[in-house]
């Protein structure tokens, strides 16, 4: 009983000691962000994000910007804070068992993190991310918590300063690299710590990029650079609200004068002067709506009506009188409908289209038909005949709620109708005199602005996009049999409405998806526009493109989708919006790359999202110019008879680097996984094929090499192929006859896991980790070790049971401090019966028999980590050792491991099938 009195004492001194102390390091856990706030000396990462990314906005030079960076940086902040509470379900919903008893555990500590904040009144310190030194510091913690008070207490305040972030820039990155060494201190300073704590302290700590160590380590985790916080990465100079001024400047007259003539194509050509010439409508589409307006082209829509009028749907059909196969000779492959249009004054001037620029960011240009000598008359009686209604400016029409069933207008809407040539006359009235009628007023040229639209009810679908000969390619389809019965057609262009760039960058999604959903043969060459009230029509050319493209790489924060941003997460994903996701990626074809550096391209792939073809180009072109290197420098080492000559860094791996900080900036936990797989896909090929004598014939792909990477890239393996259940699945999946295959080279990614709270980030960069941690032997090295540690206190433990409840006590002591990423305090019983031992028991088997059978560089040692963790249900001191063994922060959940884990495997599998399928070939 005594010593159940002494126990239950030290245990209260103890958190007595933990609730007084002025600066505790704590540590927040992504999947528990709500408990991590509420605990004593805990706080949100979010909190911190919130500090240092608005002293970043504030001290931007453009003030012009300001308000936009603070914006992005709610965004940012926003997209973490949704992944750490995704992550918390996630975590709750595996462990159903234990969620009560942790909510009632966390709202008492919240109540108690309360009681002291107010009594206190100083703000809760930032979290501290935690790199255990050594497996023993680990397994014989022996209050290790109270070693770290005082360091902590003296640099906590400073940290930041101390530590400022590191830039990633294009040649200089931060080597985060972890080496192994044994551990030599000054017995001074040992003996020290032993007289503050009244016992031989093993410190974990990493505090201001210093390593505590202690006279028991054996080998020490060193993190170059270390971050003790959650610090973003520097935010650029520009915003999604920034405008591209290049564009803004550029004037529809210079496609008609001096060399700008041939920058624009003859499609651009030819729609701007329809819309000088009022022969086109436009059509703006709700951000949220153009998955539906594009499958109307698709599918018909059944009128509920039953009534065979004017005004419905007309699927796709072969022309009665034509019997070509050829479906821009005689055929309609497309269905055509009914929507609402708007005629636009010369040029767009004076007049804006339907909605808001927010909510309906692009549209689109349909062609009218046309007609012998342009002959107003025949076109006001096709429209007539065909019930293509048109309203003047400012006419509200909501044709949806004033059709009757037999398709007739009704509540005054007949009697409000005009022709098309009307239109042009008003259109030319609002821009060429002083005084007009809008709405049945006659309004003065000084009263308004910008007058409101009118509205076409004209028929669109039918034929393919109407494509004018560029260079020295034929024409390839006519106005020809486009008419307001059958339909005009696709769109011949798309437009954004201003020159921000979330705007600009929403047009090339947009692009990219209806060459998605229509072909690249239709959408070939589809016109860019830009079309304001005040400013005309502005083409986005191909050479602005490129403008545009290199500085988003160089100046602009990334940025996804919004509307999908928050569907499209790891544990968040619905099907529609990833299909979306995957539709808007950016084709870098080979113009681009060729003015673009490798660099900004993979900026771009990384911060905005490009197809996976663009992205294994992008990385096999890097490996390209790493062989031609390593030859380069071969070559002069035989010459010279000399091996001093450094080889430097590999391009590819500070290309994906690049790509991996702008997923980061993005918060892109799919362009982050896509990365990491097709660097994986792309190093492996540097395993399959001998150096070549002729580097030049490189760059030419056999028949073989050009089938074999169109089936990996379509294996559902790929990142942005997504599968819900894939990954889950390739550890159970991987065949044992699989070929060894060693892991890419190591990445870099310590500073970029010091500057998300991302759920999905940490995953990709955890598994980034992982392979680095078998690529370098460290992890062989760290899993003896902590075998060897746990061992030793299963035997400790079996024959003293002091030492046992000694251990509890400061196994509790650092999950209070935030030090573990754990559901569940460790259970006093499980210390006080054999269940403790037990389990490390067999734990420590298995990390044996990690070390006895598997190589450290193969499938089979992510397999063994596989079986551990899922045989862990609230793992304490075994999630901190794997968290040792794998060179992973204190943040990482077992859910997090088993997510890097999985990911981790992906990456060798596809590198095993790579091989697999070339041998066969």
């Amino acid at each position: 009983m005594k010593l159940f009195e002494q126990l239950r004492s030290s245990s209260s001194t103890n958190n007595n000691d933990n609730d007084n102390v002025d600066v505790v390091p704590p540590q927040q856990t992504t999947g528990s962000a709500a408990a991590a706030a509420a605990k004593p000396g805990g706080s949100s990462s979010i909190a911190s994000l919130s500090e240092i990314s608005s002293s970043r906005a504030g001290g931007a030079d453009d003030n012009a910007n300001a308000d936009d960076n603070a914006a992005d940086d709610r965004n940012w902040q926003g997209s973490d804070e949704e992944s750490s509470s995704s992550s918390t379900a996630s975590w709750s919903s595996s462990h159903g068992s234990s969620r009560s008893e942790s909510r009632s555990r966390s709202n008492s500590r919240s109540t108690k993190s309360s009681r002291i904040s107010s009594s206190n009144n100083k703000p809760l310190p930032e979290p501290v991310l935690v790199y255990h030194e050594s497996a023993r510091s680990i397994v014989f913690r022996d209050n290790m918590h109270r070693a770290s008070t005082t360091t902590t207490t003296t640099t906590s305040d400073d940290n930041h300063e101390k530590n400022p972030p590191i830039r990633l820039a294009k040649s200089e990155y931060i080597s985060n690299t972890i080496n192994e060494h044994p551990d030599v201190i000054n017995d001074d300073n040992n003996e020290s710590d032993c007289n503050n704590n009244n016992n031989n302290s093993t410190g974990s700590l990493v505090l201001d990029g210093v390593i505590h160590r202690s006279s028991s380590s054996i080998h020490s985790v060193e993190i170059k650079g270390f971050q003790p916080q959650i610090v973003p990465l520097p935010r650029l100079q520009l915003g999604r609200n920034d405008e591209f001024q290049p564009l803004i400047l550029s004037d529809e007259s210079q496609s008609q004068q001096g060399d700008a003539k041939c920058c624009w194509t003859d499609a651009e050509k030819n729609v701007h002067r329809m819309l000088m010439d009022q022969k086109a409508t436009v059509k703006t589409i709700k951000n949220a709506d153009w998955t539906t307006f594009l499958e109307r082209f698709i599918t018909s829509k059944i009128d509920p009506r039953g009534k065979n009028d004017k005004h419905i749907d007309i699927g796709p059909h072969n022309h009665q009188d034509k019997d070509s196969e050829d479906d821009e000779d005689g055929n309609f492959p497309y269905n055509s409908f009914i929507t609402s249009t708007t005629m636009l004054p010369r040029g767009g001037m004076k007049m804006r289209s339907y909605g808001t620029t927010n909510n309906y960011t692009a549209g689109v240009v349909f062609s009218l038909p046309t007609f012998d000598d342009n002959n107003e008359q025949l076109e006001d009686k096709a429209a007539e005949e065909s019930r293509t209604w048109s309203w003047p400016s400012g006419y509200s029409a909501k044709t949806e709620f004033n059709i009757d069933g037999r398709g007739e207008l009704m509540n005054g809407r007949a009697e409000a109708l005009v022709s098309l040539s009307q239109l042009r006359t008003m259109n030319n009235d609002y821009i060429y005199k002083s005084e007009y009628i809008i709405g049945g007023r006659i309004v003065k040229e000084d009263q308004i602005k910008t007058v409101p639209y009118n509205e076409i009810f004209l028929r669109v679908g039918g034929k393919g996009r109407i494509k004018i000969k560029d260079n020295k390619q034929q024409l390839l389809t006519s106005n020809d049999d486009r008419s307001f019965d059958t339909g005009v057609g696709l769109p011949v262009a798309i437009f954004c409405r201003t020159a921000s760039f979330g705007h600009l960058f929403s047009l090339l999604r947009t692009r990219a998806r209806l060459v998605h959903i229509f072909g690249e043969t239709q959408m070939k060459g589809l016109p860019l526009l830009m079309i304001r009230p005040d400013l005309s029509v502005r083409v986005l050319t191909e050479k602005l493109q490129h403008e545009l493209l290199k500085v988003a790489a160089q100046h602009l924060n990334p940025f996804q989708n919004s509307l999908i941003a928050h569907k499209t997460k790891i544990d968040c994903t619905d099907k529609q919006y990833m299909q979306t996701k995957l539709e808007e990626l950016i084709d870098l074809d080979d113009k681009i790359r060729e003015t673009l550096t490798s660099e900004e391209l993979v900026r771009v792939a990384g911060g905005f999202g490009a197809t996976d073809e663009s992205v294994a180009q992008i990385l096999r072109d890097a490996m390209i110019q790493d062989k031609q290197k390593q030859h380069h420098v071969e070559a002069y080492r035989h010459g010279n008879d000399s091996d001093d000559v450094e080889e430097g860094r590999h391009n590819l791996q500070d290309i994906v680097n690049e790509g991996l900080a702008a997923s980061v900036r993005a918060s892109d936990y799919y362009t982050s996984r896509q990365l990491l797989i097709l660097y994986s896909l792309v190093s492996s090929e540097v395993h399959q094929t001998k150096i070549v004598k002729n580097l030049e014939n490189e760059n030419e792909e056999s028949k073989i090499g050009v089938t074999e990477r169109k089936s990996i890239l379509d294996s559902k393996a790929m990142l942005l192929k997504y599968n819900r259940e894939g990954d889950p699945m390739i550890l159970s999946d991987v065949k044992k006859s699989l070929p060894s295959r060693p892991p890419p080279p190591p990445l870099d990614t310590d500073r970029l896991r010091s500057a998300t709270n991302s759920d999905g980030l940490l995953a990709v960069l955890g598994a980034a980790q992982i392979l680095k941690a078998m690529q370098d032997g460290g992890a062989k090295i760290r899993t003896k070790e902590s075998w060897q540690a746990v061992e030793e206190w299963v035997e400790l433990g079996e024959r003293n049971f002091a030492f046992r409840l000694a251990s509890w006590r400061d196994q509790r002591a650092a999950q209070d401090n935030l030090e573990i990423a754990v559901d569940q305090d460790s259970s006093f019983m499980a210390f006080v019966s054999n269940k403790a031992i037990s389990n490390r028991k067999n734990f420590a088997i298995q990390l044996h028999q990690a070390v006895e059978q598997t190589d450290f560089n193969d499938m089979r040692f992510l397999m063994t980590i596989d079986e551990i963790t899922n045989r862990m249900h609230s793992p304490c001191l075994r999630l901190e050792l794997l968290q040792y063994v794998l060179g992973l922060d204190n943040r990482y959940s077992i859910e997090h491991v088993k997510r890097a884990i999985e990911l981790a495997a992906t990456c060798l599998n596809i590198s095993c099938r790579n091989g697999i399928d070339e041998q066969e070939s």
